[in-house]
């Protein structure tokens, strides 16, 4: 199984808490103080609560319901209830492969995967947060053509595909761009994408112009066809 790209680095600050879906699974992606990365079961073994409604204290996740701190290790390390006990080694989180690579955060649920195969000194570009199912948005941006404010067009050409990955040419603009795909519940997803190299300005004003037409565009055919 691939591992997911789940947003970019920086969208995630140190002490900070994001939730994501991870090959169907609801994941909790959290920093510590130091910065470290953990991606964890998004549930609580106390009493189910979501993690990701969590905060972050020091190099712990502690839950926003009765307050159990976990370290990076998804141990529990601290009951407030009862301050003075020492957690038991069992009580434990399902962790989750997780890393940095190209500006992306990955996490997979397979200890063995690997994030797509693509070049390295991407720059960031933006996500969308797009209502309509991956695969749809796949089928939509072979040869997808977007409005341009000098009259001309941008089309996109598909010049490389993996599961969750495409790699997209944009000759408007000289450029190669890099579409990370996410599937959330109920046939959403988010995009994730990056540019081949240094990205100036009026650049990513230009992609970014493509891109939200590319949303609108695929979830008004998805709204039509479903």
């Amino acid at each position: 199984m691939n591992c997911i790209g789940v947003g970019f680095s920086d969208t995630l600050s140190n002490a900070r808490v994001m939730r994501a879906f991870v090959n169907g699974k609801d994941v909790v992606v959290w920093r510590s103080t130091s910065g470290k990365l953990s991606a964890w079961e998004n549930r609580c073994p106390h009493r189910g609560m979501r993690l990701s409604h969590g905060f972050v204290r020091g190099e712990s996740l502690a839950c926003m319901y009765h307050g159990w701190h976990y370290g990076v290790d998804a141990k529990c390390k601290y009951i407030p209830a009862h301050p003075d006990l020492e957690p038991p080694e069992t009580i434990q989180i399902q962790r989750y492969s997780s890393f940095e690579k190209n500006g992306i955060i990955w996490v997979s649920d397979a200890q063995d995967a690997k994030a797509p195969m693509i070049a390295d000194g991407l720059t960031p570009v933006r996500s969308l947060n797009i209502h309509c199912s991956a695969n749809f948005v796949k089928n939509i941006l072979a040869g997808f053509r977007s409005p341009s404010p000098d009259g001309d067009q941008i089309v996109f050409h598909v010049t490389d595909e993996q599961e969750d990955f495409m790699r997209v040419d944009v000759p408007k603009i000289k450029t190669a761009l890099y579409f990370i795909f996410q599937n959330l519940p109920n046939s959403k997803c988010f995009l994730h994408v990056l540019a081949g190299g240094l990205c100036e300005a009026h650049a990513k004003k230009t992609i970014s112009r493509g891109l939200e037409h590319l949303r609108r565009t695929a979830e008004k055919q998805f709204g039509e066809e479903t």
